[in-house]
């Protein structure tokens, strides 16, 4: 699959349809593609914040509009390929750790894919959306030919997909690249960090808020309001807003920490960062100069070229492979 990510010319056969879904912890983002990876039509939608049920009827939903979008009916898509924030056991097909997207934790680990499927009616393959990340990058991205990488996605949470010498990194139970719970940044003793993970707690993107925010009821002065992400934050401080730039270069050490942890057990050709929160640019240098503070041997380090859309490029390649097997 080619991930072009361009848009089709006309309507593609009916065959030759393909179905991906990046679920969020605040956000959808789906599409329909052809076989080639180019997209034909895509949305973003708010992530229902309710039961897992609501969540599979959502993504049904969206399938639906879509389809209907390209002429198509929703059971002629060929598969489906979904980006999740859980992780999957390879063995088994359980899914865990459910905490971004709780509802999803009420379908039951093994249930999570086969609601999925009864709900779209076609074949499913799900995944970890950081993994889908790293796939993406892979395909179409910025890993484009490399055998060893590690794709950092930081958004409402945070985890990694590890390609290691061509193979996914999975794990025994599917938890390789949960970096979410390295005890790092936050008291890792905390009970909070059990749920969330400690480095988590640090790093994602509602720290980053509760950080202005502690600011802002400290009274510090700055062109900032409640509730800025980074993306407001990075042209804050472009601008030369003080606070703005202590809280950048805050989230730069924190990432620096989790990559430093990532590279001395993989040792990657290349780190790069995905998400929300990770993709934006302005994060880049600060974290490489805190990363080559860190270690003898820092490991490059690039933005990944296919923003928020990597889950998505990667969950369209899961549902090409998938299309080829049924």
């Amino acid at each position: 699959m080619s991930g072009t990510m361009g848009r089709a010319s006309r309507p593609p056969g009916k065959a030759g349809v393909l179905f991906g879904a990046d679920l969020g912890g605040t956000k959808l983002r789906a599409a329909l593609a052809d076989t080639s990876g180019t997209i034909i039509n895509e949305l973003v939608e708010p992530t229902v914040r309710g039961s897992g049920e609501e969540i599979v009827a959502q993504v049904a939903a969206t399938l639906a509009t879509l389809a209907a979008r390209a002429g198509v009916s929703p059971g002629s898509v060929r598969a489906a390929g979904l980006g999740l924030p859980l992780a999957v056991d390879p063995r088994t097909g359980e899914s865990w750790s459910f905490h971004n997207v709780p509802g999803l934790g009420g379908l039951g680990g093994g249930a999570a894919g086969d609601a999925f499927g009864r709900a779209l009616g076609i074949p499913v393959a799900l995944d970890n959306d950081a993994t889908c990340a790293a796939l993406g990058e892979g395909r179409a991205g910025a890993a484009v030919g490399l055998a060893d990488y590690a794709v950092i996605a930081i958004g409402t949470g945070i985890g990694s997909g590890i390609v290691a010498g061509g193979r996914l990194l999975r794990g025994a139970h599917g938890g390789a690249g949960e970096i979410a719970f390295l005890p790092l940044g936050t008291d890792p003793w905390d009970v909070q960090s059990r749920a969330l993970g400690a480095y988590e707690t640090a790093v994602a993107g509602p720290a980053i808020r509760r950080r202005l925010q502690e600011a802002l009821v400290a009274g510090v002065a700055t062109t900032l309001v409640a509730g800025s992400g980074l993306a407001d934050i990075a042209s804050a401080a472009g601008a030369g807003d003080a606070l703005a730039e202590r809280l950048l270069d805050d989230e730069a050490r924190y990432v620096a920490l989790g990559i430093v942890a990532l590279a001395a057990v993989v040792d990657p050709e290349l780190v790069v960062l995905s998400g929300g929160v990770g993709a934006i640019p302005a994060l880049l240098e600060p974290v490489r100069a805190h990363v080559a503070r860190l270690s003898a041997r820092p490991p490059p380090i690039a933005t990944g070229l296919l923003g928020e859309r990597a889950p998505l490029v990667g969950a369209l390649g899961l549902a090409h492979d998938l299309a080829l097997r049924s």
